[in-house]
């Protein structure tokens, strides 16, 4: 979800909220997807906690989204009580309601948030407000090639920066325009020298440009910097993702930068921190290589509930670590008994370095420190499908050449807390 429909849908669940429809009920959403994750935190604002999530996909079942359960959408028949309400949010969200109502849920219990876009006359408003965009940023910069990195990912854009350089010098381009959409994004494009990094005041900014570019292909010398992105040509990579070896890297390196197989991601420079790092630890008063950052977080991959970073949090400490989350405040708050720790971005791997030792789910934020020289756990959901591969397989540090260091370990997502003590042993050379 862009901006806009974020606050459409932030505030359509707020006016519910208010006439009582979603409390004192069980609410479960129907899909796992990156906009289940976002409504995840818009109910979270109001002090609702859904019950679970309901995925017709075997794979995605018993795992988790943002800590809640995926269950079978015909789940104990959860249907027939009246106190459960159904939220969908989806492009197929007809046949996700005759899905419910097949087993028996009335359709006053199904809240439909999606809502179709209108049609030819928006395509043509958005392309006028990209050629806006576009006029705006020749003023400052002049007419350069324009980069365009459409996603919130951090991850995404730590490994343009790792092949940003070679692509550049094959590409023979000397100035350009490089556009993000969040200031993490930013930050971390920060860690490597890239320039003319411009944050877009709003993600449908983006978008607006692709329109634009898409009517005027001529006007702008625009590259979006993705495999295959879906609003320009329909995503025709999506399926041969994860097939016969062609994992991220191999992909990315490939339709993003038309680099060679031989072409290795290049680790940045990582600046002198040294001052803000003593500010961080003192407040903290976190210990230099005893401390432990946790990163529970993941956008895109499965996750862990919160009962088993309580758990690792607990045996860590009991082995004498500082244990710290990395939290952004109420929406990725700290696991309980550890301290919150923020820092940005583009010193993330030196806070890394300094700790001593991360544990984490796959994430981009993984991508982002992965060249800390410490002891670093990622964690993988075992069931946790990625097109035509496990998570594990695609989104490997090691095999993606960030790190050769790191330890990656899949689990299993109906039984995770055994898990535990292999990961205390990774980190710490002992076991109960």
């Amino acid at each position: 979800m862009y901006n806009s429909e974020q606050k459409r849908v932030a505030k359509l669940l707020k006016k519910m909220y208010r006439k009582g429809i979603l409390t004192e009920k069980s609410i479960w959403i129907f899909g796992v997807s990156d906009n289940t994750r976002q409504i995840i935190q818009m109910l979270r604002d109001l002090g609702v906690e859904p019950a679970g999530i309901l995925d017709n996909d075997p794979a995605k079942q018993d795992s988790f989204c943002a800590r809640i359960r995926v269950y079978p959408v015909d789940f104990q028949k959860v249907h027939l009580e009246k106190s459960h309400i159904f939220l969908v949010y989806s492009f197929f969200w007809k046949e996700m309601v005759r899905q419910l109502q097949s087993l028996m849920v009335s359709r006053e219990n199904i809240c439909c948030l999606y809502q179709k876009k209108k049609g030819l006359p928006r395509q043509f408003w958005m392309a006028w407000r990209g050629r806006r965009i576009c006029h705006r940023l020749f003023r400052i910069y002049g007419e350069l090639p324009v980069f365009l990195c459409p996603y919130t990912g951090t991850g995404d854009i730590y490994l343009i920066g790792t092949f940003w350089k070679q692509y550049l010098r094959a590409a023979g381009i000397e100035n350009y325009i490089f556009l993000v959409i969040s200031s993490a994004c930013k930050k971390t494009a920060g860690i490597f020298d890239i320039r003319n990094v411009e944050l877009l005041r709003t993600q449908e900014e983006g978008e607006y440009l692709i329109k634009y570019y898409m009517l005027c292909p001529d006007e702008i010398c625009l590259k979006l910097l993705n495999d295959s992105w879906g609003q320009i040509r329909g995503n025709p990579l999506q399926w041969f993702r994860g097939y016969r070896g062609l994992y991220f890297m191999e992909l990315f390196r490939t339709f993003v930068f038309n680099l060679p197989d031989d072409a290795l991601p290049e680790r940045p420079v990582l600046k002198d921190a040294g001052d803000e790092l003593d500010h961080i630890f003192e407040k903290y008063q976190l210990p230099e290589g005893k401390t432990v950052l946790l990163s529970p977080y993941a956008n895109t991959l499965a996750d862990l509930p919160d009962d088993f970073w309580v758990l690792l949090a607990k045996k860590l400490m009991e082995r004498g670590y500082r244990v710290c989350t990395n939290s952004s405040g109420e929406k990725e708050p700290a696991v309980k008994g550890t301290v919150p720790v923020f820092f940005p971005l583009n010193i993330a791997p030196q806070f890394v370095e300094r700790a001593g030792y991360f544990i984490g789910v796959r994430s981009g934020f993984c991508d982002v420190i992965s060249a800390a020289e410490a002891r670093k756990i990622i964690l993988y959901d075992r069931e946790n499908r990625f097109f035509n591969s496990s998570a594990y397989a695609y989104f490997s540090l090691n095999h993606m050449g960030l790190c050769h260091d790191a330890v990656e370990i899949e689990f299993e997502n109906r039984t995770p807390y055994i898990y535990i003590e292999m990961i205390l042993h990774a980190l710490t050379g002992t076991e109960d």
